[in-house]
């Protein structure tokens, strides 16, 4: 099930940030990577059957058979052997019916296995309004026990995980503790960490792994004594956070098994990793963009290896439009090429259809290695300025990257001083829609770089407000029409909240606006742009007893919005909120059909709402997204064109459906892109949460397909792109949050935007 949601509460995010494993067989290793020999090769096992869309957890029995549990596509919890390791696999078990014969319904939660053949599994009860969490282990022999758990962990509600460990007990993750329960009578053996912050736990032979607050503990789980902490695991996993990241609570993002030797073996985004308790160093066996690992929609579930060296890893891309549970088999070839060539790309901000699309690539050319370069890491305080004068640099000392994504770099600068190379053969063979395809091209015939997709902005509220707006000035009209209506729990628009958010928001469909023909900026028109913004930010804060929302950081709503800038860029979250009566109207880009389908639901229920193309100071815009450009320089110069020519093919273009609207003709206009034929079917259930309250849960259904012509028609008459030059706005940025905030004037607000653009062209 598909779902929108706004999340303020940040660190829930992070409850399930590191992967958890069960009680595992005691595997070996038979094989080690050889330096510079060979490489491990993936292979795609069967699933037991069609429309699995998550594995939750394998393991070895102790007689060889392969087990796996994972939900089928209505979330019943399965469970399948095979005895030749994938190839073939027994009618698959319901454990639902097994455990609840002729009862109602329970809603499954977990499942952990055990090499001896027992299951336990977490469910919640039917009761929706007070749920409580339910345990039970199933012997091997079929015999059921039910495992209390409000002894010790309230109604249970806490447990987020279960697996168990090599001596056949369960170990069960809590927000605040660790607790080890005997399946026999479900006692509590043994409480870790109590009282600490738990974001997930591993279990590798008698060695409990824990990862809680910012370090990781190990303890023996046969006596329950800590072990000797393992400083070099430790710094590599708690180092590597961006590889140990995940943004959904049901998958992990690093899990583990043991290897010969006492080794802990174990995947994250980074790759698949070999290190040996008191070692000086950790292997890595491959990297992650090398495999299915390194893909965005990857969530890691559970990793085994078997007697033969061969490692096999459960994975759900529950993140995906249509999920599917994956298991993927990795063995050693001695045999198989190695890459040669090295593809570096350069990107402001890292890209998850672009990390995809990198691994998609490597996986058919294995010969090329791709390095994505992210110049604002957000770990160094390196700002856009910075970044784009470092990349500056390393071009104009022939060390530059082969491609770059343009986004908010300065495009025209690097077209003007011969720094990119000619891409029209790629864009023709393309096909590109002609209104995108004309933006771009040079008077001369040449192509610098083009967008890979593109998003159309939107605005959506009740027909008398959404009509009378036009361009920025009408929106503040509109916008202060309401004045009056203005209360606490009820404001414009989410985005008007953070001032940071919402001068990057106008300032995308305004500042194409403010270039003057001699490459200056128009200091008109940027007085114009931060006086409206202004009157618009303050319109819903001037009622009586208004106190400024603190809920959220501004500091942290922004990087999340910049790092999750397609979703939070978009209206869909604000179309529910303006559903629930919180905000005025909604605006942003609409970057899929999803948001399309959201949109469209949210005006058959509310039959006054309606939309229209929304314009700043600027009209008819769109939003270029993942703007190509191979450097002139480049070292890898053939490999840098195999690469974006893959990423407009036709294969590619209907890939990444939430990354934008394709810019190949032949795939934007067909039918089949737009699904068209599929009115009224359920596209999932969808609510938004802000300030700890959500919204009605609504069933989001397909639109018609006279809906989807005019998105689609609309989208052919766009001819302006927004604007993304981050040195222009963070100098806006830098200067109009303090002139939002009262804490300066707009004299002084025009002059340090300009000042701080003067400087850097200057230099």
């Amino acid at each position: 099930m598909k779902k929108w949601m706004r999340t303020a509460a940040y660190g829930l995010l992070m409850v399930m940030a590191v992967g958890s494993v069960g009680g595992k067989a005691y595997p070996v290793m038979a094989q080690k990577k050889e330096a510079a020999a060979g490489r491990y090769m993936e292979n795609e096992i069967s699933l037991p059957e069609t429309g699995c869309v998550s594995v939750e957890d394998i393991c070895f029995l102790e007689d060889g058979t392969f087990r796996a549990v994972y939900r089928d596509q209505d979330a019943l919890l399965k469970i399948a052997d095979s005895r030749d390791k994938g190839k073939t696999w027994t009618d698959p078990r319901d454990l639902h019916t097994e455990l609840f014969p002729g009862e109602k319904m329970k809603e499954p939660v977990s499942a952990a296995l055990c090499s001896d053949g027992g299951i336990f599994s977490l469910w919640y009860g039917e009761d929706q309004k007070q749920k409580e969490a339910m345990a039970y282990y199933l012997s091997a022999d079929g015999e059921k026990r039910e495992i209390p758990l409000i002894e010790y962990a309230g109604n249970g509600m806490e447990i987020y995980d279960a697996a168990f460990t090599a001596s056949g007990s369960v170990i069960l993750m809590g927000k605040d503790a660790i607790y080890e329960i005997s399946v026999k009578d479900g006692s509590l053996l043994r409480t870790y960490e109590k009282g600490n912050t738990i974001l997930d736990f591993g279990i590798v032979g008698n060695r409990l792994v824990v990862f809680v607050n910012d370090t990781i503990h190990y303890y023996d789980t046969e006596t329950g004594e800590p072990l000797t902490d393992e400083p070099v695991l430790t710094e590599e996993l708690c180092l590597k956070k961006d590889q140990s990241e995940t943004e959904t609570a049901s998958s992990h993002s690093v899990v583990m098994t043991g290897s010969d030797e006492d080794g802990i073996l174990y995947v994250n985004r980074g790759g698949m990793y070999l290190y040996y308790p008191g070692g000086t160093m950790v292997e890595q066996l491959f990297e992650g963009q090398e495999t299915s690992v390194g893909l965005p929609e990857t969530g890691l579930m559970d990793v085994e290896t078997d007697e033969e060296g061969r490692v096999y890893l459960a994975a759900s891309d529950v993140s995906s439009e249509k999920p599917k549970g994956k298991i993927y088999c990795y063995q050693f070839d001695g045999e198989a090429s190695v890459a040669e060539t090295e593809l570096e790309i350069y990107t402001l901000l890292t890209d998850p259809y672009i990390e995809q699309a990198a691994v998609m690539f490597q996986k058919e050319h294995p010969e090329i290695r791709i390095e994505i370069q992210e110049g604002m890491t957000g770990k160094d305080g390196v700002t856009a300025t910075d970044a784009i004068k470092n990349l500056n640099t390393e071009i104009m000392a022939g060390e530059g990257p082969d491609v770059m994504l343009l986004d908010g770099l300065l495009e025209e600068d690097y077209i003007e001083k011969g720094m990119l190379e000619d891409i029209s053969g790629i864009v023709e063979s393309a096909g590109i829609l002609e209104n995108i395809r004309d933006v771009y091209t040079e008077e001369d015939g040449a192509v610098y770089r083009m967008p890979l997709r593109f998003g159309i902005p939107m605005i959506a509220g009740k027909a008398e407000d959404v009509d009378m707006v036009d361009d920025l000035a009408s929106l503040k009209d509109m916008v202060k029409k309401h004045k009056a209506d203005f209360f606490p729990g009820f404001f414009s628009a989410y985005k008007a909240r953070v001032p940071q958010i919402l001068l990057t928001s106008l300032f995308e469909i305004s500042s194409p606006s403010w270039m003057k023909k001699d490459g200056r900026v128009d200091e008109e028109k940027v007085r114009e742009f931060l006086e409206l913004t202004y009157e618009i930010y303050h319109a819903d804060k001037e009622y009586e007893g208004y106190a400024e929302d603190t809920s959220d950081s501004e500091e942290k709503e922004t990087r999340w919005y910049e790092k999750n800038r397609r979703q939070e860029a978009s209206p869909v979250m604000d179309l529910l909120l303006m559903g629930a009566e919180k905000q005025l109207f909604s605006y942003g880009y609409l970057f899929s059909l999803d948001h399309v389908f959201l949109m469209n639901t949210m005006e058959t229920e509310n039959p006054e709402f309606t939309h229209r193309l929304f314009n700043g100071q600027e009209k008819n815009c769109f939003a270029p997204e993942l703007i190509l450009g191979i450097s002139a320089a480049a070292r890898e110069k053939e490999a840098a064109q195999m690469f974006v020519e893959f990423l407009f093919s036709e294969e590619q273009q209907k890939n990444g459906k939430e990354a934008g609207f394709p810019v190949r003709k032949s795939v934007y206009e067909s039918d089949e892109y737009w699904e068209l034929g599929r009115e009224g079917s359920f596209e999932g259930a969808s609510s938004a949460t802000y300030n700890g309250e959500m919204t009605e849960l609504i069933d989001v259904l397909h639109s018609s397909d006279s809906q989807l012509k005019e998105i689609r028609e609309l989208g052919k008459t766009l001819t302006t792109p927004v604007g993304r030059n981050r040195v222009l706005l963070d100098a806006v940025k830098k200067a109009g949050v303090p002139y939002l905030k009262n804490e300066t004037d707009l004299d002084q607000a025009v002059r340090e935007t300009i000042s701080q653009v003067n400087l850097y062209l200057s230099e």
